[in-house]
C-alpha cells in the first residue's frame, strides 16, 4: 500500500503517451457520445448484460441457459465479508468448509454437483485457497453460470479440481472506467454475542488525459473476532485481520484500441477453524454452538498477488480482438487441530451415531494435528476473437474463437505442475424470434511426474508424467415469440480427465469422467424491468472413479444424477422498489447404491432452498431518500456426509431460516448532504442457530449469531 501514491501518476503518464501515439497515427478527435441515465430503483439487482455464459455481453433473458448475477448494488446493501458469505444468497449453491485444510478450499457445489473453482472474468481460475479470502467489496459483480460449462471455459483435471459438473463462479473485479471521477468510502462496526467486527472500505476512480484514461483503487480492511475465540479451547486467540487493495488503470489509446491492467493484493491472518461434529442438527461430542476444536495458537495465514493486463482492439466494426493475461502467486500456511473421528465401522462411532457423544466422555477429542504451507503459482493467457456479421435473410451471426493457456504449480504437495492448452469455438445465430447457439471446447493437459505418500504408511508412490485430452460440446436454443416471453433449452457436457490417480496395477489412468446436462425453461417479463425465469434440469455424471480406503482407483463405474427446478424473479417492481427472489429444488441420486437402500437418494444438499432480497426507497415526506432493505434465506434439512456419501440418519442438519434487515438514512433527512448516509442493520434477526457449511460430518461450521451493525457511507 505504500506504493499507491505513485500508481495513478505512472498510469496517467503511460496513458498520455499511448493517446499521443494514437493521435499521431489517426489525427482524429474522439467523440465520446452522449450518456443517457434512465430512471430506476436506487439499487439494481438485475444486470443489463452478463458475460460468463458466452464470453460476450448478452442480456440474461436472451441466453439459452441460466446465469444468476449478484450486482455491485446487491453487494453494497448486504455487505458480505467474503465470497462465501455472498454466494449463500443464491439457492442451489453450496459452500464448502471455510478452511485451508479441506481438499479443495474455496470451491462450491452448484445444482447438487461440484462446481468449477471460481475464476476472474470467467477465464482465470484462481486455484487452491483464494476463494476463501476474496472480499466481496472488491467485486463489480459475481456471475454464476448454471450447469456444465467446460464447453466454454475448459475442464480442469482431477489433480487440480475434479469438479465442474454443476456450473461456474465468475468474479469481475471493480476496475478503472472512463465514466468520470467518483469516490466512495464506507465504514461499519457490528457486534453480537461474543463477536465483534470492524470494516473499512475505499473506492476511488479518477480520470485523466482529457477523459481518455482512468485509474482506480479499491481497498478494504477487516478486523473480526468470531464467537469461538471467546469461548472453548480457542479462547484468547487473536482475531482475524484482513487487508486487500486492488489498483487498476484503463486507457483509450485510440478509438479502436483500449489498454488496461487490473491487480489485487491480499493478506489475511486468522484463527484456524474447521468446525465441530453434528448430531441431529446440533453440535455433538460435547461442543456448543460457539466453540472450536482448534486452540489459541492455531492460525491460518494467506497472502496473494494478482496482475491482469488486457487489451481490446476493434479491428473493424464487425471484428473485436481481446487479449488477456494473468499471473497470480499465493502463499498460505496453517496449523489446525481437527475434531475427533474414528473409522466408520468402529464401535465408538456407532455409539456416537446413537447418542451424539463419545463413549469416553471426553470433550475436545482431536483426530490429529495438521501443519502445512504452500506457495501457489498460476498463470494464464488468452486471445479472444469475436466476429459479428449480418448475413442474408436477416440472420445475425456471432462467431467466437478463443485459444488459451493455463499453467499452475504448488509447493508442499498440494498441486502437481500442470499445463492446459485449450481452444473454444462457439457460434450464435439470431433469426427473427429464434436464437441458436453451438460450441465445443478442446483441452490438452500435461502433468509433470511427481511422488506422493502411499496409503497405510507405505512408502512414496511415483507417478510418471501424464498427458490427456478432452472435449466438451454444448448446444442451446431460445425462442422469443413475444417481447415479454422467451422459451429456452440447452444440452451441455463437461469432460475432465482423471489426472493424478493410480490403478490397482500401479498404472496412472487418464480416462475422462463426463457430466451431461439437459435443461429447459421459460422467461416472462410481467413488468418493464422485471423478469421471471423458470427452468428444470437433469445432470448425469458418468465414469466417476471409485476408490478403496487407500485412494487406489478400483473402477470407473461410478454414476450419479442431479435433477431439479429453479425459479427466479429479479428486477424492479417500481422506480423505487427492487427485488430478487430465488427458489431451487434439487434431488441427488447416487446410482451405485442399491435401490431401496438409504444413501441412494438422499438430501446430500438441502432439497429446497429459497432466498428473498428487496430494497425500497421512500419517495416523499420527512423520510424521503431513506432506503429500507430486507433479506431472508431458507434451507431445508440435509445430511452430513463423509466424502459425499451418506453416513447415518442422526448426522444431519436441520432446516434454517435466517432474516436480515437494513436501512440507509441519507444526511439530507437531517438537513445535510444526500451524498452521505448512515447505515443500520441487523443480521440473523431472530438469532437462528444453524450450520452454514460443512466438509464432513465432524467438520461443520456454524452460522453467526444475531449481530447489530452501524456504519457510514459517502460518495463524492
Amino acid at each position: 500500500m505504500k506504493n499507491n501514491p505513485s500508481f495513478l501518476p505512472f498510469a496517467a503518464a503511460l496513458c498520455a503517451a499511448a493517446v499521443s501515439a494514437g493521435a499521431a497515427g489517426t489525427n482524429e478527435v474522439a467523440d465520446l457520445g452522449t450518456v443517457l441515465v434512465e430512471g430506476s430503483a436506487l439499487s439494481k439487482y438485475r444486470p443489463e448484460t452478463v458475460a460468463s455464459g458466452t464470453f460476450t455481453d448478452v442480456a440474461p433473458e436472451a441466453l439459452p441457459m441460466v446465469v444468476d448475477t449478484l450486482t455491485s448494488d446487491f453487494v453494497r446493501e448486504h455487505n458480505p465479508t467474503d465470497l462465501h458469505d455472498l454466494l449463500r444468497y443464491v439457492p442451489g449453491v453450496e459452500t464448502g468448509g471455510k478452511s485451508l485444510l479441506i481438499r479443495q478450499p474455496g470451491t462450491f457445489s452448484i445444482r447438487g454437483m461440484g462446481g468449477s473453482e471460481p475464476a476472474f472474468d470467467g477465464v482465470m481460475p484462481i486455484g487452491r485457497g483464494p476463494g476463501l479470502f476474496m472480499d466481496a467489496f472488491l467485486m463489480d459483480r459475481v456471475e454464476i453460470a448454471k450447469g456444465p460449462i467446460a464447453s466454454l471455459a475448459g475442464g480442469a483435471g482431477a489433480a487440480q479440481n475434479a469438479s465442474g459438473a454443476g456450473g461456474s463462479v465468475s468474479m469481475f473485479l471493480k476496475s478503472a472506467n472512463l465514466d468520470g471521477d467518483r469516490r466512495e468510502v464506507q465504514a461499519n462496526t457490528s457486534a453480537g454475542k461474543d463477536t465483534v467486527r470492524q470494516r473499512a472500505m475505499v473506492d476511488a476512480n479518477e480520470t485523466f488525459a482529457d477523459g481518455r484514461g482512468a485509474g482506480r483503487v479499491v481497498a478494504t480492511a477487516d478486523y473480526y473476532e468470531p464467537t469461538y475465540v471467546n469461548t472453548g479451547s480457542a479462547k484468547g486467540a487473536d482475531g482475524r485481520e484482513s487487508y486487500a487493495v486492488a489498483p487498476s488503470a484503463v486507457c483509450a489509446a485510440t478509438d479502436e484500441l483500449t489498454l488496461g491492467v487490473k491487480s489485487l493484493f491480499q493478506y489475511t491472518d486468522q484463527p484456524s477453524y474447521i468446525g465441530v461434529p453434528v448430531w441431529r442438527g446440533k453440535p455433538a461430542g460435547g461442543y456448543s454452538w460457539r466453540e472450536s476444536s482448534c486452540r489459541e495458537g492455531d492460525r491460518s495465514d494467506y497472502k496473494s498477488f494478482l496482475v491482469m493486463p488486457w487489451a481490446d482492439w476493434r479491428v473493424t466494426d464487425s471484428w473485436l480482438l481481446k487479449f488477456g493475461a494473468a499471473a497470480m502467486v499465493s502463499e498460505w500456511s496453517q496449523t489446525t487441530r481437527e475434531p475427533y473421528t474414528p473409522g466408520l465401522d468402529a464401535d465408538e462411532f456407532r455409539a456416537f451415531c446413537r447418542t451424539g457423544a463419545w463413549p469416553s466422555g471426553e470433550k475436545y477429542m482431536l483426530s490429529g494435528f495438521s501443519e502445512s504451507s504452500a506457495v501457489l503459482h498460476n498463470y494464464n493467457v488468452f486471445v479472444r476473437s469475436v466476429y459479428e456479421a449480418e448475413l442474408a435473410d436477416g440472420v445475425r451471426n456471432v462467431l467466437l474463437f478463443q485459444p488459451d493457456y493455463n499453467y499452475r504449480s504448488s509447493t508442499g504437495g498440494f498441486g502437481t505442475p500442470t499445463s492446459r492448452w485449450g481452444a473454444t469455438l462457439q457460434d450464435t445465430a439470431e433469426w427473427g424470434m429464434l436464437t441458436a447457439l453451438a460450441g465445443v471446447r478442446y483441452d490438452w493437459f500435461d502433468q509433470e511426474g511427481y511422488a506422493a505418500a502411499g496409503g497405510r504408511g507405505a512408502g512414496p508412490v511415483r507417478y510418471p508424467r501424464m498427458t490427456a485430452d478432452a472435449y466438451s460440446p454444448r448446444a442451446g436454443l431460445s425462442l422469443r415469440p413475444l417481447d415479454w416471453l422467451v422459451f429456452f433449452g440447452n444440452v451441455s457436457q463437461t469432460r475432465t480427465p482423471m489426472l493424478g490417480l493410480r490403478n490397482e496395477d500401479g498404472s496412472t489412468p487418464d480416462r475422462a469422467w463426463r457430466a451431461t446436462q439437459y435443461e429447459g425453461g421459460f422467461r416472462v417479463r410481467p413488468l418493464e424491468r422485471l423478469w421471471l425465469t423458470v427452468s428444470g434440469y437433469r445432470i448425469d455424471q458418468e465414469n466417476v472413479p471409485e476408490f478403496d480406503n487407500t485412494g487406489i482407483v478400483l473402477d470407473y463405474d461410478g454414476e450419479n444424477k442431479s435433477e431439479g427446478a429453479e425459479i427466479s424473479l429479479s428486477g424492479d417492481l417500481a422506480d423505487d422498489w427492487t427485488v430478487m427472489a430465488m427458489y431451487a429444488y434439487n434431488r441427488y441420486t447416487d446410482e451405485n447404491v442399491e435401490r431401496g437402500k438409504k444413501g441412494r437418494t438422499f438430501e446430500r444438499y438441502p432439497r429446497n432452498t429459497f432466498s428473498l432480497s428487496t430494497s425500497w426507497r421512500i419517495g416523499g415526506g420527512a423520510l424521503e431518500g431513506v432506503v429500507l432493505g430486507a433479506g431472508a434465506r431458507f434451507r431445508s434439512k440435509s445430511y452430513a456426509t463423509m466424502r459425499g456419501s451418506y453416513v447415518d440418519e442422526n448426522l444431519r442438519f436441520d432446516e434454517s431460516f435466517v432474516v436480515d434487515v437494513n436501512a440507509a438514512v441519507p444526511f439530507s433527512v437531517f438537513g445535510g448532504s444526500a451524498d452521505w448516509a448512515l447505515t443500520l442493520g441487523v443480521r440473523n434477526l431472530f438469532d437462528e442457530k444453524y450450520f452454514e457449511s460443512a466438509r464432513h460430518y465432524y467438520e461443520c461450521l456454524v452460522g453467526e449469531p444475531r449481530t447489530f451493525e452501524i456504519g457510514l457511507r459517502g460518495t463524492f
